[in-house]
């Protein structure tokens, strides 16, 4: 588990550290708001269609070729970032290719289930998870360090070649240090595989379990309208620079690591985690409000502390009712398709954010606002209803 643990964080913070610049660069390079969110989304769609192709390979030919060959392609695609992309299809033709190589992450969800029995799969995603949350702390705040201090001078090249070293590092670490997980015969796995159109399919007959899927799904939406647009937003508003942008999403991924470490647990045995879900809606919706709307640079921190504590406790709340809402059988079918929702909402957030923000700069947080709204009716209404099936 530890091995997966570094490949997971090796994977997310090499694109982590990108973020505090790659939205000035873009524009830089001359794209426009509603051009540059949908290249930054890219990367997440590009993720999102990749990850059943790279589970399937690592079925036939074992996880540790293919995650070996996948982070050696990650380190090609950031030295594409770092050496080439001075256009900006070229810096959008690597991102796309970092995120296709980024779809290695379904390997190591599959190397999870494949090193842990059914009680202690739970855990292993856990460990997973933690990897990410610390990827998304850390990789910012030395990108930040490495991209200049002014939005005019960001620089994309020094953060990039730390992501080809930190590539090449992880599949070094994966070729001499993970032993194969894969022991199932080939033709089981190949039975049991099932890719994320027909598992959504089959989810088709658990409709409650399917709709809160969908509800995570646009749940993330509106997060990842936030994430792509506040680059430009604290610039227009406050002045920051991409050092400024470090320590802001630095701050947002502690947070998380905090509340989904130890807080989150103890809150759900003491108000239930229907209840948490459903606080995780409104404080997402205030979190958005705050920063949008706030005068002040404290406010933002204020607002992105609401944010990331809703995020934090709606996921997890929401995981786990998923989770015991499904049988035994199912439950990593249940958790793939769940998983997939949160990659298919964190890549098409951005297409309409720059347009949004073309019109007037609060208005991708105002829709964002709106959606909470609704999906707290929604999930609510969800929630009801399984309550009274799991009674019957």
């Amino acid at each position: 588990m530890p091995i997966l643990f570094l490949v997971i964080f090796v994977i997310m913070a090499s694109f982590a550290l990108l973020l505090p610049s790659i939205m000035f660069v873009l524009q830089n390079l001359g794209a426009s708001e509603a051009w540059a969110t949908p290249i930054l989304a890219s990367y997440g769609f590009a993720q999102f269609l990749s990850g059943p192709v790279w589970g399937r390979l690592s079925d036939r030919v074992g996880r540790k070729p293919v995650l070996v060959a996948s982070l050696l392609l990650a380190a090609l695609s950031y030295c594409f970032v770092a050496f080439g992309a001075n256009t900006v299809v070229k810096l959008h033709l690597g991102l796309v290719f970092a995120g296709l190589c980024a779809g290695n992450s379904a390997v190591l969800y599959a190397a999870v289930t494949d090193l842990t029995g059914i009680e202690g799969r739970a855990k292993g995603m856990g460990v997973i998870g933690a990897g990410i949350g610390l990827a998304f702390t850390v990789g910012p705040a030395i990108g930040a360090m490495l991209s200049g201090v002014s939005a005019d001078g960001a620089d994309i090249s020094s953060p990039a070649k730390v992501s080809v070293v930190a590539c090449l590092l992880g599949a070094l670490v994966v070729a001499l240090r993970f032993h194969e997980s894969l022991s199932v015969p080939e033709g089981a796995i190949k039975s049991g595989h099932v890719g994320r159109i027909e598992a959504v399919r089959r989810l088709g007959y658990k409709p409650l379990l399917l709709q809160l899927s969908i509800v995570m799904c646009f749940f993330t939406f509106g997060l990842a309208m936030m994430e792509s647009i506040m680059s430009y937003l604290m610039n227009d508003k406050h002045n920051w620079g991409p050092r400024d942008l470090g320590v802001m999403f630095a701050y947002f991924g502690l947070v998380l690591i905090i509340v989904q470490g130890g807080l989150v647990g103890r809150l759900a045995a003491r108000f239930g985690e229907v209840n948490l879900a459903r606080s995780g809606i409104i404080f997402m919706g205030i979190g958005l409000g705050s920063i949008a709307f706030s005068p002040v640079s404290a406010g933002v921190f204020v607002g992105l502390t609401f944010v990331s504590v809703g995020t934090a406790i709606f996921n997890t709340s929401v995981l786990s009712i998923a989770s015991r809402a499904s049988e035994a059988g199912e439950r990593g079918l249940v958790m793939g398709v769940f998983q997939s929702m949160q990659a298919l909402g964190r890549s098409i957030g951005p297409i309409l954010t720059g347009f949004l923000y073309g019109y007037f700069h609060e208005l991708p947080f105002v829709v964002s606002i709106g959606i909470m709204m609704l999906l707290l009716v929604w999930a609510s209404l969800l929630f009801s209803q399984m309550k009274r099936q799991a009674a019957t």
